[in-house]
């Protein structure tokens, strides 16, 4: 299937919405780590897609056009309209812009649910302007992060977890598509809250865990990812790849 990530979250995404909602500074440090890679200016135009729910909107500053891209309608109708802001259904393979007409395009997770990427890399390659830049941060093949989604979320979850993570493919893949890259790296980072129960609350939300409880939860953060008290509050441990290339 192209798009498990439409099925998925046209089943989950209200409780995914809940989870980013509740607690909508919990990604905070992910978030400003691809705009920052993204270098997005005044006067740009911008497609988040996968958008889920508009929530990168709120992190990104200054006079810039957002147009959130999303394929799954559940997600769609929780991506509020405002100015500066235009929403899209849309499938990643025919994606409906004009080519040559974005600046910048920004993915963050949500790839590792499309099983077949090169139609979706190609698609950002024929919208992005001359020089455009398609930064992607996901779930790296491999890594703690996958190990987690892959074993623990899948056990706890009912529709269960496997995913198509980055792999040192990944990068041939975008340079087939036509791409110059310009940065590859892994990045750790912290999801941060305020105590424990709202860190276990948020995690069974966003991941759907209906088969664990909050103490579940927390023994399996600390055993896959590891959490820590700071200054009162809990961070925990993640981690994704971060991508940027450019359209030459």
């Amino acid at each position: 299937m192209f798009d498990a990530y439409k099925e998925i979250f046209n089943q989950r995404g209200a409780l995914y919405h809940k989870a980013m909602v509740s607690y909508p500074l919990a990604r905070e440090e992910e978030f400003k780590a691809i705009i920052d890679l993204a270098a997005i200016r005044d006067g740009q135009i911008v497609c988040d897609v996968p958008s889920g729910g508009g929530y990168l909107n709120r992190f990104i500053d200054g006079d810039v056009q957002v147009i959130s891209l999303e394929t799954s309608i559940e997600f769609l109708k929780h991506c509020r309209q405002k100015p500066g802001v235009s929403r899209v259904l849309c499938d990643l393979h025919s994606l409906p812009l004009k080519p040559s007409s974005i600046d910048i395009i920004v993915s963050v997770a949500g790839l590792h649910h499309v099983q077949v990427k090169d139609p979706f890399y190609r698609e950002a390659y024929r919208l992005l302007k001359p020089g455009g830049r398609f930064c992607v941060a996901d779930v790296e093949e491999g890594s703690r992060v996958s190990h987690f989604l892959d074993e623990f979320v899948d056990q706890h979850n009912s529709m269960g977890h496997k995913g198509a993570y980055i792999t040192p493919t990944t990068v041939d893949a975008l340079e087939s598509a036509g791409f110059k890259i310009f940065h590859h790296s892994r990045l750790a980072f912290h999801w941060t809250f305020d105590a424990l129960d709202d860190m276990s609350s948020y995690i069974a939300l966003l991941f759907g865990l209906d088969k664990a409880s909050p103490a579940d939860i927390q023994k399996g953060l600390q055993s896959y990812l590891g959490y820590q008290e700071v200054d009162g509050r809990y961070r925990l441990n993640w981690g994704l790849l971060f991508i940027g290339a450019s359209k030459v």
